[in-house]
């Protein structure tokens, strides 16, 4: 056989045999795609919920039913047991027809109540509002809110100072809900006496401290607005600077130069004229 036939025979088979591997991976491939697809449409049970369950709500059998939905649709961390499902507490509120999730519950055997709904690393601290300070009763759990206190400070200022000290704290309980029961009245302004926040320990100390030495407000804020403004606060002769009529400027005080004698004044005499016999005289006298 001469050398090109050789070669000629070479790339035949090197050719053959990649097509060969081809159709091998192709065929593969079909398989575990069809596989795939029959695992995928395979029906699975998962647990959702019967009615609208509040934040705080202890789940109970009449609260869940049974349901079956395409293995390939039903998310990570579905229940698919109602064993699993009971006695948990609803961290978030949970809505008619969702399906129960892992991460929305509490774990098995956690104390119920408002604890339960704090994360790691928090504190649920509550402050004393009114119809003012709590912006009306439309702060509801869920919400955001920035403090601002207005302070006398006492001292060589002797000023009224205004100022945002923390921003951006959720809202987890107003009076002593943690949630509301109903979307319908959620919408309606509400006023509680108290409002709890969410906030480190370092958090809590400045509004313990703010809360005792003025006056504090909330200020509700859009709830997709996580941005943090700096700000500089506001003293009330800054505020009230413009409103201040202008005065003329003080006339110079005069200064009497120490460094000259004082004058003297002359003294004053009055004049008297003395006759003896013919002879004239005047004497003096100091008045």
């Amino acid at each position: 056989m001469s050398k090109a036939a050789a070669i000629l025979v070479l790339l035949v088979a090197i050719l053959s045999g990649l097509f060969a591997s081809a159709a091998v991976m192709k065929y593969v491939q079909n398989q575990r795609r069809t596989a795939s697809s029959a695992t995928a449409g395979t029906p699975t049970t998962v647990r959702r919920a019967q009615k609208d369950i509040p934040a705080g709500t202890t789940i109970l059998a009449d609260y869940v039913l049974e349901a079956t939905r395409p293995k390939n649709i039903v998310p990570e961390g579905a229940f698919n047991s109602q064993r699993l499902v009971l006695n948990r507490m609803a961290k978030t509120a949970i809505y008619k027809g969702e399906i129960l999730m892992q991460e929305r519950l509490t774990e098995p055997g956690a104390p119920s109540g408002l604890s339960s709904l704090i994360p790691e690393g928090l504190r649920a601290i509550t402050l004393r509002v009114d119809d003012t300070i709590g912006v009306g009763g439309f702060v509801q759990p869920g919400h955001h809110v920035d403090i601002v206190t207005t302070v006398d400070l006492r001292g060589e200022t002797n000023e009224t100072v205004s100022k945002v000290i923390l921003q951006n704290l959720q809202v987890i309980a107003t009076g002593q809900e943690i949630d509301h029961k109903d979307r319908k009245e959620s919408e309606k302004p509400k006023t509680v006496p108290t409002v709890t926040v969410l906030a480190t320990p370092e958090q809590a100390e400045k509004l313990t401290l703010a809360a005792n030495a003025g006056v504090i407000r909330l200020i509700l804020r859009n709830y997709n607005d996580n941005a943090e403004e700096i700000t500089k606060g506001i003293r009330l002769s800054n505020l009230i600077a413009d409103a201040r009529p202008s005065l003329p400027p003080p006339e110079p005080v005069q200064v009497q130069d120490t460094a000259k004698a004082p004058e003297i004044p002359a003294k004053k005499f009055n004049i008297v004229e003395v006759y003896r016999g013919a002879q004239k005289s005047e004497v003096a006298f100091e008045k």
